[in-house]
């Protein structure tokens, strides 16, 4: 065997972000299907979610960065179709103009609503698929994990 074949399988055999990877995109699969007579995408609706957690003030764009564990280029550059869609609107922090707030538009407010049968028939079918108590155990290892990892990884100061 090459030597990057023998490198490939032992990642491929070993790491957890190829897994992660892989199970992100079978699961935006499945909610990406049900919300699409919405015409938006999980990834899309996740973003939403994160912004109106925060209420109708919106919340900064880097605390919607924190909370998705995103770079705030990356953010930015989802954020912007949303905007387009009128769903989103970003601005400047009256007190801080170097902050830009994220606030849900009423047609934001709106969409989430809209998805929510949609999501729930998604979500429904995965937790059949599971079982809930695996789906349980699934969900409270994801949190787990993002929460260890964030702290390992955090600057320390």
């Amino acid at each position: 065997m090459t030597t990057h074949a023998a490198a490939a399988r032992h990642m491929a055999e070993e790491c957890l972000c190829f897994r992660a990877r892989r199970i992100s995109r079978a699961l935006t699969r499945r909610y990406d299907d049900a919300l699409r007579p919405l015409g938006i995408q999980a990834t899309q609706l996740t973003l939403l979610n994160a912004i109106a957690l925060n209420g109708e003030r919106g919340r900064t764009m880097a605390k919607v960065a924190e909370f998705l564990a995103m770079d705030a280029t990356t953010l930015s550059r989802n954020v912007r179709p949303l905007e387009k869609a009128g769903l989103v609107r970003v601005a400047r922090m009256p007190v801080d103009g170097r902050v830009r707030m994220a606030v849900l538009t009423p047609a934001g407010r709106r969409m989430i609503e809209q998805a929510l049968p949609l999501w729930k028939r998604a979500h429904q079918g995965i937790l059949a698929a599971l079982g809930p108590e695996a789906a349980i155990d699934l969900r409270d290892q994801f949190d787990a994990t993002a929460i260890a990892v964030s702290e390992v990884l955090a600057p320390r100061l």
